[in-house]
């Protein structure tokens, strides 16, 4: 009872531990018929927790203790050691922590010490090493340090450190622990090379694996007749593959994966005819796969995954029944997929992928009905998917993207129902994916970079809710992202062509900046800029239109004062410098009246109005337009354009009336009113010009072409 109360949770656990009952009949003890002293005591996994109770010593007649799978944790205690005739102490798989007693060494007739799976700290003891009846220490999965005693040597069973943080080399003498039948110092940090009298062992399983060994793997393992298991994979391995393995006939597995072994996979390989598993993944092999491997018929695994290896699959393959798993990816291998891969009925793994295979793929991989997961993907693959996938139905991974696989998906695959990732990506494949419920699944990605290929979307699992898809190549959308970088790059050099500043130019083609002038054509009215008039009339607002002409839009504008205005926007169809107009402006507006506005507006246009009641002091408003064309004409920029003084004189003379006078009848006069009437269809030598100066005549014809162009 002393026991019971030493553990945690023993009301629960050992509710039947009760002092009333006979002890021999409680759970997990069991008596010598003859005594009724407990030599037996198995607790293993009753959830017990707390530490072992110190009572357990008490107990000296105990033979088997078993406190395995449950919670205990602390340490082991000491009183453990006071049990003389214990024979097998199994603590593993609890939490216990602390240092191992050196005192177990005092329990004489100790065969198995076991444990693992715990957290126990500091170095191994060496005096239990020298129990000469200990035939198995497992502590496997603890935090032990310190290094591997040579006294190891000394034990006659299993010696298993597997998974601690022991650090130093393998003993020197390793090779006289010929009583071993099991070696397991993997996954330590054990570092130097491997001993040469390691081959003198004759242990079944040889596992330094998760290591830190280096140089050459020594040939006189190829001495260890009696090895089944040799584990020499993530280390630092270097040289090449002793061809001395092959000496091993009893070796069923072989694993030298996550090395740096160069050279080529040695012939003699092939003499293993019990070898089970052969994993070379991840060296620097090189060469071709020799075709006597195809003579280890029990082998059921074959990796040589991420070396340099070449050539082509040996077609003897076929003759691997009890291969499950192939793996050949990540490689430089060359010409077709053999069809006799087929035949390896047992095949549930077949990976080819990163390699260099080419030609169509075989049909008879159809026929591996047992097929898992098959990965072609990153080859040379030309033709099309062969219907005979559809009898793989089993399958549930198939990957053959980045190939060069065309034509249309056979409808067999949608007999698939088991798979769950298909990447058919980056083919040429083309026509529809089938409609089959099964493929709805799939994500966009498996069918991505076949330009020609159509997807029926039946909902947003695929990437769209209703009607066809076409799945867009990496080229189309390299042109995509290209055609909107152009795009970009035109709008922005047009936004800084409209915001660069302007280069000098000369007067006469040196745009105006800023809005443009008000010539008040009556001083006596109120000045009002361009502006002014844009803001009464909302920029020539619709609502403000009064009228419409061939060539001008007539607005009303109410000024400041309350007086009404129009404005006449004129739509000019000549580029005349700006400097001229601005000059003609200037002229005209020395001419008063009270009703007259003329604006340049920011587009070339030009605006102008004329009030009616201008009639009432300028009855002849043919008058008044000829008076303005003369001063346009006057407004020319070059001198040589423009008329002179005496011959403005003389036409504005012709515009006045005529004064009373007696008829004279000796000299001929000039009527230069019929030359402000002329069209520009004038003929500028006609004879009908009179007497005048032929530089006056000139005048008053170019004075009517500036008549048809200025018309008001």
């Amino acid at each position: 009872m002393a026991v019971k109360a030493g553990f945690g949770n023993a009301a629960n656990a050992l509710a039947d531990w009760d002092g009333g009952r006979d002890h021999c009949a409680w759970r997990g003890v069991a008596c010598d018929n003859a005594s009724f002293a407990v030599f037996a005591l198995d607790l293993k996994g009753n959830k017990l927790t707390g530490q072992i109770p110190d009572e357990i010593g008490d107990c000296v007649s105990l033979k088997y203790l078993d406190l395995s799978f449950n919670s205990l944790y602390g340490d082991i205690p000491f009183s453990i050691s006071k049990l003389k005739q214990l024979e097998d102490l199994i603590l593993k798989n609890n939490q216990l922590t602390g240092p191992i007693p050196s005192t177990l060494s005092q329990i004489p007739n100790l065969k198995t010490l076991d444990l693992a799976q715990n957290q126990l700290t500091g170095d191994i003891p060496r005096l239990i090493y020298w129990n000469e009846v200990l035939q198995y220490l497992g502590l496997r999965g603890n935090s032990l340090t310190g290094t591997l005693s040579p006294d190891m040597c000394q034990l006659t069973g299993l010696c298993d450190v597997r998974g601690n943080n022991l650090t130093g080399t393998i003993p020197e003498n390793i090779g006289n622990c010929t009583s071993f039948e099991i070696l397991d110092i993997s996954y330590n940090q054990i570092s130097g090379e491997i001993p040469y009298n390691i081959g003198f062992l004759q242990v079944a399983t040889l596992s330094l694996q998760g290591n830190r060994l280096t140089g050459k793997i020594p040939e006189v393992i190829g001495l260890m007749q009696a090895l089944a298991v040799l584990y020499l994979h993530g280390n630092k391995l270097t040289g090449e593959v002793p061809p001395e393995l092959g000496n091993m006939t009893k070796l069923s597995y072989l694993q030298l994966d996550d090395n740096e072994l160069m050279g080529t996979i040695p012939a003699e390989l092939g003499k293993l005819e019990e070898l089970f598993e052969l994993n070379l993944a991840n060296n620097n092999l090189e060469g071709p796969i020799p075709t006597n491997i195809s003579s280890c018929t029990a082998l059921n695994k074959f990796n040589v995954y991420g070396n340099r290896l070449n050539g082509s699959i040996p077609a003897g393959f076929q003759n691997l029944e009890s291969l499950t798993y192939l793996n050949l990816s990540s490689n430089n291998f060359k010409g077709q997929i053999p069809s006799e891969l087929g035949h390896i009925i047992n095949l549930d793994t077949l990976d080819l992928s990163y390699n260099g295979f080419s030609g169509p793929v075989p049909a008879t991989i159809g026929d591996l009905e047992h097929l898992l997961e098959l990965n072609l993907s990153k080859n040379h693959l030309s033709g099309s998917v062969p219907a005979e996938f559809g009898n793989l139905r089993s399958v549930q991974v198939i990957d053959i993207s980045n190939n060069a696989m065309s034509g249309y998906l056979p409808e067999e695959l949608g007999q698939l129902q088991n798979l769950d990732s298909l990447n058919l990506s980056y083919n040429n494949l083309s026509g529809h994916v089938p409609s089959a419920r099964n493929f709805s699944k799939f994500p966009m990605e498996s069918f991505l970079g076949n330009p020609m290929l159509r997807v029926r979307c039946k909902d947003s699992s695929c990437g769209n809710s209703n009607g066809p898809k076409v799945v867009i190549s990496r080229w189309g959308i390299a042109c995509i992202v290209l055609g909107f970088i152009i795009l970009l790059c035109v709008m922005l050099l047009a936004i800084y062509k409209t915001n660069r500043p302007q280069p000098l130019v000369k007067a006469c083609e040196k745009p105006v900046q800023g809005p443009p002038k008000i010539v008040l054509l009556q001083m006596d009215m109120a000045i009002h800029t361009y502006d002014d008039i844009m803001r009464l009339t909302e920029n020539l607002s619709e609502k403000y239109i009064i009228g419409y002409g061939a060539s001008s839009t007539v607005y009303k504008c109410v000024l400041k004062s309350g007086k009404a205005v129009a404005v006449k926007r004129l739509y000019s169809q000549y580029n005349h410098g700006a400097r001229e107009f601005e000059t003609e402006l200037e002229t005209v507006g020395s001419i008063r009246h009270r009703n007259l506005i003329l604006s340049r507006a920011d587009d070339n246009t030009v605006m102008e109005a004329v009030d009616s009641e201008v009639s009432v002091t300028c009855t002849d408003m043919g008058l008044v337009r000829k008076a303005f064309q003369l001063a346009l004409l006057c407004t020319k920029r070059h001198p040589i354009d423009r008329p002179t003084m005496h011959e403005v004189a003389r036409v504005l003379l012709s515009l006045m009336p005529a004064p009373a006078v007696k008829p004279v009848t000796a000299s001929k006069t000039v009527d230069y009113t019929r030359y402000l009437a002329t069209t520009p269809d004038m003929d500028h030598g006609g004879a009908d010009i009179g007497d005048n100066s032929s530089s006056d005549e000139q005048w008053f014809v170019r004075f009517g072409e500036v008549i048809s162009k200025h018309t008001m």
